[in-house]
């Protein structure tokens, strides 16, 4: 099968490119012929070295006219280059140019979230461009059966769909052996903090419960809501047990999941209307053999693990005591071991292609009625 992948995504996400890269080694490794471009501002972030994918540098990464336009004018060169099977799109935001793109082209759009919750703002001109879109779509690949059904209701067909959520690449996301110390409890978290992340919850239930003094939280990472964290953290009196280490290299992440005794996902994924989430973080986590805790739930990981603590989704404080709880359970190497050949299992990229491109072959192959539907 020959695919054009394409993906707009800001230089600053890392995660977001690590996992275009994985994603495009695993569907290679499985005999996929994949032409892949990505659409960046190499101007707000260095451009990741390395890359398997070419990355075109476009102001504002292709989301903001007249950039937009090139973008997708390269976008139809590209695909009349290649003549693809299909292409397979990362979201790009719905507007008259996707419209048009996929008009012409067998195009599956691979949806991360729900873009309207995420930005209310935009949601009724994004409503409108997804109603003339999805209808001359080939197909749908979402992270979460939430996020497909959305898409599904709103396409005005029954348009086929593939419920894919975020993998991992076991061979470079090392296991970490555990370096942790002793009389207290170290609780790592990394992000772009954003108000989903919830973080704000664990923050207020540290300053409820003052008498658990040895729980410590670290934040690795920047984002919009770090000043206010800060803030929130000094007013509560708690800035010598919330360790703000700002925006840390990949290559130099190691020392913090060594220390960590458990990891914190996603809190509050109903900030953004959503009651589960695909988080890559989350994948991460488990396979450097981390015990972990999010809010909601996530597609691949069942409540029933023991290493693991789903939260409900809501704004109440999350408690210190729950959280020393599982650490302590789940510190010891063996047990971290047993974390990271669940993670390898159920959480490779190379579990999750076959069915992937099953799906693709199978809407290229017989493509339905879109427009007349």
């Amino acid at each position: 099968m020959k695919i054009l992948a394409i993906a707009f995504s800001g230089t600053e996400q890392r995660g977001v490119h690590r996992k275009l890269a994985e994603q495009l080694a695993a569907l290679r490794a499985a005999g996929a012929e994949v032409e892949s471009v990505v659409f960046a501002d190499g101007s707000v972030a260095p451009i990741p070295e390395g890359t398997p994918y070419r990355v075109i540098h476009v102001p504002g990464g292709g989301f903001s006219a007249p950039w937009r336009a090139a973008a997708f004018h390269t976008c139809w060169e590209l695909a009349h280059a290649l003549r693809p099977d299909v292409v397979y799109m990362r979201y790009p935001i719905f507007d008259a140019h996707a419209a048009r793109f996929a008009r012409e082209w067998p195009v599956v759009f691979e949806t991360q979230t729900i873009f309207s919750r995420e930005a209310p703002a935009l949601a009724e001109q994004e409503e409108l461009w997804a109603r003339r879109v999805l209808p001359h779509a080939a197909g749908l690949v979402a992270v979460t059966p939430e996020i497909l059904e959305y898409d599904q209701a709103r396409a005005g067909w029954p348009i086929p769909g593939h419920v894919m959520p975020n993998g991992a690449d076991p061979d470079t996301i090392p296991f970490t052996e555990p370096k942790l110390a002793a009389g207290r409890v170290d609780v790592l978290c990394v992000a772009s903090f954003y108000p989903w992340h919830g973080i704000d919850r664990l923050v207020v239930g540290m300053a409820r419960e003052r008498e658990v003094r040895d729980v410590h939280l670290h934040l690795v990472g920047e984002g919009p809501l770090i000043p206010v964290l800060r803030e929130v953290a000094a007013t509560a009196g708690l800035t010598d047990r919330i360790h703000f280490h700002g925006d840390v290299p990949v290559s130099a992440l190691g020392r913090f999941y060594e220390t960590a005794h458990l990891a914190i996902g996603s809190l509050a994924p109903h900030r953004v209307g959503l009651r589960e989430l695909a988080a890559l973080k989350h994948r991460e986590y488990a396979l450097r053999g981390l015990p972990l805790v999010f809010g909601g739930g996530d597609a691949d990981f069942p409540a029933t693990l023991p290493w693991l603590r789903q939260l409900p989704a809501d704004d109440s404080p999350v408690s210190p005591r729950t959280l020393r709880a599982l650490a302590l359970g789940w510190s010891a190497p063996a047990r971290r071991r047993q974390v990271r050949q669940w993670a390898e299992t159920h959480l490779a990229w190379s579990a999750k292609i076959p069915p992937l491109l099953a799906f693709l072959e199978r809407v290229t192959a017989a493509p339905p009625a879109r427009a007349a539907a």
